[in-house]
């Protein structure tokens, strides 16, 4: 049975979305009726097309980890609009020993996955805040709660998300508004870079790449409970509804979507 997720017409801007997470979010989106404008350093024209089948496919190009190329972005975003749904999906990680990372690789990491969505929020709250209704999405990481190991530094990121969400969560407070600022925090998720990444690997250990999924989490991630990599389009879906007018009482929340593999109730 169909859902109406309300979301037509309602303009909504995703970092990051040429593929990945941040595709299947704006194809999930498209499907709804939403109007979705996508973004990527390149590509984002090809995209367009692709998109333009399901809907009302929209594209801004540029590199939001640039301080002068935000504030190009923001203002061709406007064009199209008030911006109804904001989803900051941008992101990159790289598993490094956290010695061996240097002040360089921490100052990019940090712009492109904090002071991303730090200048789009800086930029998009305020007139949100005088919107009947407005959502802000972060896309976080199961990561930004657990401190991996091996990617201290993207940890850092992702913990940063979801305290400047649940921060600007705390502002629409006694608005009477229908505005919210939440996060999603995906687990390992089968992106086109993971899939590469996981033929690649397989390859080296001589195994198939089921059986190198397999040993993954009995050995790597042991406490998940699917077992497996989620699928974009299964985070996709979550981000949905958090964007839909009918997610209005989940506000400043950190949405597990991680396959069970924390072991908490909260």
């Amino acid at each position: 049975m169909f859902m109406d997720l309300q979301l037509k017409g309602k303009l909504v801007f995703i970092s990051g979305s040429t593929k990945g997470i941040g595709r299947a979010v704006a194809e999930a989106l498209l499907r709804d009726g939403a109007r979705v404008i996508i973004n990527g350093r390149s590509g984002t024209e090809a995209a367009v097309a692709e998109l333009s089948a399901m809907g009302e496919a929209l594209g801004v190009e540029g590199d939001l980890s640039k301080p002068e190329e935000t504030d190009r972005i923001c203002a061709e975003i406007e064009q199209h609009g008030p911006l109804d749904i904001l989803i900051n999906n941008m992101g990159i990680f790289s598993p490094r020993p956290f010695a061996e990372i240097s002040d360089e690789e921490w100052q990019s990491i940090l712009d492109i996955n904090v002071m991303s969505t730090v200048r789009l929020c800086r930029y998009f709250f305020p007139k949100m805040q005088q919107q009947d209704f407005a959502r802000i999405i972060n896309i976080s990481s199961e990561a930004g709660m657990r401190g991996l190991e091996s990617m201290v530094h993207y940890s850092v990121t992702k913990g940063a998300q979801i305290v400047m969400g649940r921060g600007l969560a705390n502002l629409t407070k006694g608005s009477g508004k229908n505005i919210t600022v939440n996060s999603v925090l995906p687990g390992p998720t089968l992106t086109e870079g993971v899939e590469q990444w996981l033929k690649e690997s397989a390859k080296v250990q001589g195994k198939t790449e089921d059986q190198f999924v397999a040993d993954f989490f009995q050995e790597t991630e042991p406490n998940s409970l699917l077992q497996r990599f989620i699928k974009p389009e299964e985070i996709a879906a979550v981000v949905a509804f958090i964007a839909s007018p009918l997610s209005a009482a989940v506000n400043g929340a950190s949405i597990k979507a991680e396959g069970g593999l924390i072991k908490s109730i909260v």
